[in-house]
């Protein structure tokens, strides 16, 4: 499949995925939120199965094969604050025979200590199908990050923001992608974009230390009361 045929796809995607995330979200919260504190980050799975299989459906119409379904192992999470993860999912598209011809990719964050999503989340697609290609095209920044999409932020919970005198500590691994490449201003600018989104909530940048071909990056901040 061209590019511009994959892209048709992402934006018709797009389309639906905006209008369907949220309305799925507020009708189902209250049952989400207890489903969060009886099994944990499984809350998210359900919700992202039952928007994708709205996002998906017209495809299946129109004679391609997208699988709806939350796979575990067809996802990756490794970057953001516990507040704030990101979990990049796949799901690959195959033609009327099969034959795989592209990847979405839905971005979604969201929170490790209630059910609570900070972000809208977003779709995009890779040429990629092979499960270790996307893999390393979801390592690097520049694939996740775009400076040209527009973010939707939820508002905080209250309980963001505090004056405790005592530090709690983080790290992150993915820091080092932002400097993988020879653009140096995307690379900057997808450094900034890292460290704000630690800094929304409060999270100062302590160290960097190199190790194992990885950049660790440790945070700290005031401890939530």
């Amino acid at each position: 499949m061209s590019t511009t045929q994959l892209d048709m796809i992402v934006r018709k995607a797009e389309k639906i995925l905006a209008q369907t995330w949220k309305s799925v979200y507020e009708d189902k919260h209250a049952e989400l939120i207890q489903m969060f504190k009886d099994y944990g980050d499984r809350a998210y799975g359900v919700w992202m199965q039952d928007f994708m299989n709205l996002v998906v459906e017209p495809f299946h119409q129109e004679g391609l094969q997208v699988k709806a379904n939350f796979n575990r192992h067809n996802s990756v999470e490794n970057w953001g604050p516990p507040e704030e993860r990101e979990r990049c999912a796949w799901y690959l598209v195959h033609d009327e025979e099969g034959t795989p011809i592209g990847t979405l990719v839905l971005q979604v964050y969201h929170s490790h200590s209630s059910f609570f999503v900070p972000r809208a989340p977003q779709i995009f697609a890779l040429q990629e199908t092979d499960r270790e290609d996307i893999l390393s095209a979801l390592s690097k920044s520049a694939t996740r990050v775009r400076w040209d999409r527009k973010e939707d932020c939820t508002p905080l919970p209250a309980h963001t923001s505090s004056s405790a005198t005592q530090w709690e500590y983080a790290t992150d691994v993915s820091l080092g992608d932002c400097l993988v490449g020879t653009e140096l201003e995307h690379s900057s600018w997808s450094l900034d974009e890292a460290l704000s989104h630690w800094g929304r909530y409060g999270w100062e940048l302590v160290s960097l230390m190199a190790t194992g071909g990885k950049t660790i990056a440790y945070f700290k901040r005031p401890c939530l009361a």
